[in-house]
């Protein structure tokens, strides 16, 4: 008898949660990619526990109501963008209630109002980093993007999420690691040459740079490579070769050894309401990935925020400084704390080329050197944190809290994370007042969100 079930809804990491409809199993929640709300599928079991199974489409006996065609060839294969199957519609709605989901279930929090998720300005073609892996199949390198829950490389010559600019550099990356027969590397032996082609595309200029991760400190014919590259790819500003010797699912390693050009790339981001600045972005800095959706998130959490021309703003986890500079020209001081010293500088220079002086940065761990800039800076009166997907450190929550800011605008890219640090929150006599839930990465499941946290 085939295994079927009936899928009811989706879980924190996408995959559709359904019940076994008949059979020994019959009752039991079974976990299905590739599956939408109100599909009836007839499946195979790939991992069997003792609450729950998980399992892969055989094959689609009734389609769910937001079910749609995929557009991409390798949706089916490929660990990317595994919501393409669903609607838009229906994303921003299961992102509002997997939000509402992990509140709940994480942090008992049922009070908070929980808005409608804001759509992305562009559903595909948002994407301005892009991270390759490459690899050798029938002889041949390709790239591609890793299979679920593997390392096996599924081909692709065009990602729907990329932007099209990344796209071309990526493409005449991998063209010239064939015609140099660079080896690829084998994450079992830790031998060869090529892990990884890596783009970024500064939207609002135009300007882009291509990485390309080693497994060494230099290649034969490096500098040709990159004058091949910058020959034929117009506005390549940045070419750098990043070795990486660990055995490690990191791309990027510590060492970056500039090819040609300049070891940025410039980008315009912003609009009437929040402002234009510029930002440089190095090979390590992070930058969302998503321009035009990153504008509306600042503006959100700055109006969140609800500063004042005498405050002074903490910006926690704050990169190459992008939110503390958009504070900066509604406040007396803006205060950057991030522990990457290479996003710090990035910053640093970002605050020169567009003329602000009311901002100053921190580096270091925030837990450890919070206390310290308080002192000579000052209280905050509001904290912005933008941390990281696995949260923020309790201690850097408690410095935070001890404070006593008015208010702490969260921006989180995990809803769990975010709740269990509402837990901590909690405990120190906070409570979140709404979460606004905005869609950065369209085609996936993961989810943006902005809290707004005050006093009990």
């Amino acid at each position: 008898m085939p295994n079927v079930a009936r899928v009811t809804g989706l879980n924190h990491r996408g995959e559709g949660v359904g019940k076994v409809t008949s059979g020994p199993d019959q009752g039991l929640v079974v976990f299905i990619p590739g599956t939408a709300p109100g599909d009836l599928v007839e499946y195979s079991v790939i991992e069997r526990k003792k609450s729950f199974m998980r399992g892969r489409v055989r094959r689609l006996l009734d389609a769910g109501p937001g079910r749609t065609s995929e557009i991409c060839p390798v949706a089916s294969e490929c660990g990317g963008c595994t919501w393409q199957h669903l609607s838009y519609r229906e994303q921003l709605q299961w992102k509002k209630r997997i939000l509402e989901d992990a509140l709940a279930r994480i942090a008992r929090i049922e009070s908070c109002e929980v808005r409608e998720c804001i759509s992305s300005p562009d559903v595909t073609g948002y994407r301005n980093k892009v991270e390759v892996p490459l690899a050798v199949q029938s002889g041949k390198v390709v790239a591609g993007f890793y299979r679920p829950y593997s390392h096996d490389v599924v081909p692709s010559e065009a990602c729907p999420l990329e932007h099209p600019l990344a796209r071309e550099v990526i493409s005449r990356m991998v063209e010239e690691v064939r015609a140099r027969k660079y080896t690829v590397y084998d994450g079992k032996t830790g031998r060869g040459q090529v892990r990884h082609v890596m783009a970024r595309v500064a939207p609002g200029t135009g300007e882009r740079m291509a990485v390309l991760v080693a497994n060494a400190r230099s290649l034969p014919g490096e500098g040709d490579f990159a004058r091949e590259l910058a020959g034929s790819l117009r506005d390549l500003f940045s070419v750098v070769l990043n070795t990486n010797v660990e055995k490690t699912n990191v791309i990027l390693g510590p060492r970056n050894k500039l090819l040609l050009g300049r070891w940025y790339i410039e980008d315009v981001l912003g609009d009437d309401d929040l402002g234009r600045l510029r930002f440089r972005m190095s090979p390590h800095s992070f930058y969302q990935v998503n321009s035009g959706q990153a504008v509306r998130l600042y503006r959100i959490a700055l109006d969140a925020a609800s500063l004042g021309t005498g405050d002074v703003v903490y910006d926690v986890y704050s990169g190459i400084g992008a939110i503390t500079l958009f504070a900066a020209s509604r406040v007396a001081l803006a205060v950057g704390v991030e522990e990457v010293g290479e996003a710090v500088r990035d910053a640093e220079r970002n605050a020169r080329i567009n003329g602000i002086g009311n901002v100053r940065f921190r580096e270091g761990r925030a837990e450890r050197i919070l206390p310290a800039s308080m002192r000579d800076l000052g209280r905050p009166d509001v904290v912005i944190l933008d941390p990281p997907r696995g949260g923020a450190l309790e201690a850097a929550l408690l410095s935070i809290s001890r404070a006593r800011p008015r208010a702490i605008v969260y921006v989180s890219c995990n809803p769990s994370t975010l709740a269990r640090d509402l837990i901590t929150l909690a405990r120190e006599g906070w409570r979140p007042v709404w979460c606004q839930p905005v869609d950065m990465f369209p085609l996936t499941p993961h989810i943006e969100v902005v809290a707004l946290i005050e006093r009990a």
